[in-house]
């Protein structure tokens, strides 16, 4: 048993198990030695609680940083990006610079928000403000669509309780909270469906943060194509791209899901709005990525589940290249090891910031010195001594 990675999980999923069993890695029980276990997220709460004070040895890996629920839950999310923000602000960091009507122009990639029951009475007074507009609910702790509805009126959701003399929003204490956010009602569309994106991005260490963008991720798309029309609000088919959901649609493919590859969706955006626009865009997407990891010490919590056989080869894959960048060579996991693995081990993830090497190379003060330039998510090339630099935020 020595020198063999031991391994434990608590989630029967052959893309993880398959991944472990091919490296010669030896299964273990929870209550035994082990060097890597792949937790679920309730798991993670239980053996990291205050209560237990369990701390991981020098040659242990969990799949999740602790408190990943601090990006991953709805609420939490919204709470911590403002608050950096917020600190940015502080600073003087040229990020948080804003336009003359106090917009962002650089970090304004979070809708309009509230925490209901919590801001109800400040939602109101925006909504009052543009009182034709569409509002999107969702219940902070759960996933694949459950509880999420549609608003366009305050009398809908009155299905949870009001006091009346106070004219305050109460929540009754079988009601959980919910984030509510204005609904961004022109979408980008592809043959008329709204779609989202599902990107994989492994953090391998936050200090220094040191993070990575699977280049294998895919669209979701719905099965119905879509409208603003209020009369279609609760029709979850035409608004929500969740699986769970789609995959009670008429019209939905148990082939292909309902899927696209990234790569697809790019070859697509370069054909129909070009190369520069495709490319800018994708950087933002990278841009609001990592400040987001910046904003908090997180992980995420990515369905294993694979309803294609596409997916099933997918995840697998996805696994595999986790794997060979947090535990190199099948080595014992050692906390000192903090080094960035070497190109050929990545697979299908390429690096999307290492703090060490930003700072090495200056990438923060030059986007402090960059004055009359844009900044931010954009990326430009300078001339030094005939060799050619990348100037960007990463």
């Amino acid at each position: 048993m020595a020198g063999k990675v031991k391994w434990v999980t608590d989630i029967e999923k052959s893309v993880l198990i398959n991944n472990f069993e091919k490296r010669g890695w030896v299964q273990v029980t929870e209550n035994e030695d082990w060097n890597f276990y792949w937790m679920s997220v309730q798991t993670i709460r239980n053996v990291f609680s205050v209560e237990t004070g369990y701390r991981l040895s020098d040659d242990q890996i969990v799949n999740h940083f602790p408190n990943h629920y601090e990006l991953t839950r709805k609420d939490l999310m919204v709470k911590n990006i403002k608050r950096y923000r917020k600190e940015l602000e502080k600073e003087g960091s040229p990020l948080a610079e804003k336009d003359e009507n106090g917009k962002y122009l650089y970090l304004d990639f979070v809708p309009v928000t509230y925490m209901l029951p919590a801001d109800y009475n400040l939602f109101v007074e925006e909504f009052r403000k543009s009182p034709s507009s569409t509002w999107i609910m969702k219940p902070c702790g759960k996933a694949q669509g459950k509880g999420i509805f549609l608003i366009n009126k305050l009398s809908q959701i009155k299905k949870w309780s009001r006091d009346s003399k106070t004219s305050s929003f109460v929540s009754q204490s079988n009601k959980e909270a919910y984030v509510i956010s204005l609904y961004i009602n022109n979408p980008l569309l592809i043959g008329g469906r709204k779609f989202d994106l599902r990107l994989y991005v492994l953090v391998s260490t936050y200090r220094p943060l040191r993070c990575y963008m699977y280049k294998l991720g895919f669209c979701r798309f719905c099965t119905v194509k879509y409208t603003p029309s209020t009369s279609e609000l609760d029709n979850m088919f035409v608004h929500l791209t969740n699986v769970a959901i789609q995959k009670h649609g008429d019209d939905y493919n148990h082939i292909h899901g309902g899927k696209w590859m990234v790569s697809n969706l790019r070859l697509y955006l370069e054909s129909t709005r070009g190369k520069e626009v495709t490319s800018k865009l994708f950087d933002e997407i990278h841009w609001i990525i990592v400040q987001s990891l910046k904003a908090v010490a997180v992980n995420a919590s990515p369905s294993l589940t694979s309803s294609t056989a596409n997916d099933r080869i997918l995840k697998y894959n996805l696994i595999n290249d986790t794997l060979n960048i947090v535990v190199p060579n099948g080595e014992i996991p050692d906390c000192k090891w903090n080094k960035s693995p070497p190109k050929e081990v990545l697979g299908n993830y390429e690096i999307l910031y290492d703090e060490e090497l930003a700072q090495g190379d200056g990438a923060d003060r030059e986007l402090r010195s960059r004055q009359g330039q844009s900044q931010g998510p954009r990326a430009g090339r300078s001339r030094d001594s005939g060799r050619t630099v990348l100037t960007t935020w990463k």
